[in-house]
């Protein structure tokens, strides 16, 4: 009987242990598909994370153009006025057609305008835009007569000042003038195109000022 009442306790134990084994081989199971859910899920996420931060764009970032204008901008102590007088003196008698804000082909701002003589003669005058100095002039030999009979006609349209038509575009767009130029419009009417740049933004704001009237015929703004 001993021996039988040992036996029975032996297969009861033997029971206990195989339950006991199976419990724990199925929670090792079940804890190991939790942490495959859960690293899978985290890989996911992370995966996730790092396409949302490919795809966006940061704030502040500037494109090219606007990288350019605050680079120029920065660097210029001479204001568009001063250069375009310096530029008339030194074509005597001359009057400004155009001027802008450019680099000099080694990063340095320079202001190229363009001024016309009395006979319709124009000539470009290169000012430095730190210093306010001459950089250079050159005259093209080759203006025919429509060429120099088109510079007086739109000079002669003008009725307005270059100075009066920038002051019209700051007015209405806070910022820095980088180009002022004498053009005939989509319609036939001369018209004064002003840049202005913000900044705040390094955008570009152009406008057509009709010469005639100093009236705002167009405003734009370039982002790009």
């Amino acid at each position: 009987m001993k021996r039988s009442n040992r036996s029975a306790r032996g297969r009861a134990v033997g029971v206990v242990c195989a339950v006991a084994a199976s419990l724990s081989l199925l929670s090792a199971c079940s804890s190991d598909d939790g942490d495959d859910t859960s690293s899978g899920a985290k890989e996911s996420e992370s995966a996730s994370q790092q396409d949302q931060a490919s795809n966006a764009t940061p704030t502040g970032r500037l494109n090219e153009d606007q990288a350019e204008r605050k680079k120029l901008l920065s660097a210029t102590k001479v204001d568009w006025d001063k250069a375009a007088r310096t530029a008339e003196k030194e074509v005597s008698g001359s009057k400004l057609l155009d001027i802008e804000l450019g680099d000099d082909n080694q990063g340095n701002p320079e202001w190229e305008a363009e001024v016309v003589a009395s006979d319709g003669t124009s000539t470009d005058v290169n000012i430095d835009a730190v210093t306010g100095k001459v950089s250079g002039s050159t005259t093209d030999k080759d203006q025919d007569a429509d060429d120099k009979k088109e510079n007086t006609d739109k000079l002669a349209a003008a009725k307005i000042t270059a100075v009066k038509a920038a002051e019209t575009a700051t007015d209405r767009k806070k910022g820095k003038v980088t180009s002022v130029a004498l053009d005939d419009s989509d319609n036939g009417s001369t018209v004064w195109s002003v840049d202005v740049v913000t900044p705040a933004t390094w955008d570009k704001t152009s406008f057509d000022i009709d010469a005639a009237n100093g009236k705002v015929l167009n405003e734009h703004v370039d982002k790009d």
